[in-house]
């Protein structure tokens, strides 16, 4: 194998990149419902030539079911940890959402998370203060939950104890809030 500079590399990729003709994609809308359901359509059309059009399948939105909600209007927080994240460091979660129910369940999709093995740590901020409530010796005193419906005894729980794999056929998450 024949090593390359990096400023051939860079010759390379600008060659490349100036002579190929990329295909237009064109997106279907995202609409956020206002019990902050977010749908995306399930297609994308990317033209492949002058006189033919390819059609892609989407990936599907991964669906949280969340029960035995506290409250009917504080928001959830949603903490997402792939497998390089330090579980449950609120410091190192690799996405964040935040959700306000309209009911004692919420059932909220995200769209822009790649298939993959992720695990969850959510909260309901009842007091609306941003950050979830313990008592002197650390436990919660909000509504808490992990994936895979994980409840722990003495110690937090590993990465290992709650995640699961997202992929095509693994797209609803049901979590039971602990209180």
């Amino acid at each position: 194998m024949k090593c390359f500079t990096f400023s051939a590399l860079i010759a390379v990729n600008f060659i490349f990149m100036y002579s190929c003709k990329s295909p237009e994609v064109k997106k279907s809308p995202v609409v956020i419902s206002k019990d902050s359901t977010i749908v995306v359509a399930d297609t994308t059309t990317i033209p492949a030539g002058p006189d033919t059009v390819a059609t892609a399948k989407a990936p599907l939105p991964l669906t949280l079911v969340i029960t035995n909600l506290a409250s009917a209007t504080g928001p959830v927080i949603v903490g997402v940890y792939g497998t390089k994240n330090k579980f449950p460091d609120p410091r190192d979660q690799l996405k964040v959402y935040k959700f306000t129910p309209h009911d004692k369940q919420l059932t909220a999709q995200i769209t822009d998370l790649p298939a993959g093995t992720y695990a969850m740590a959510i909260f309901q901020d009842v007091n609306s203060n941003g950050k979830i409530d313990k008592n002197l010796i650390g436990i919660p005193t909000e509504p808490y939950a992990f994936s895979k419906n994980y409840k722990p005894t003495v110690k937090a729980p590993a990465f290992k104890d709650c995640c699961f794999d997202y992929l095509a056929q693994n797209d609803t998450i049901n979590m039971k809030m602990i209180r």
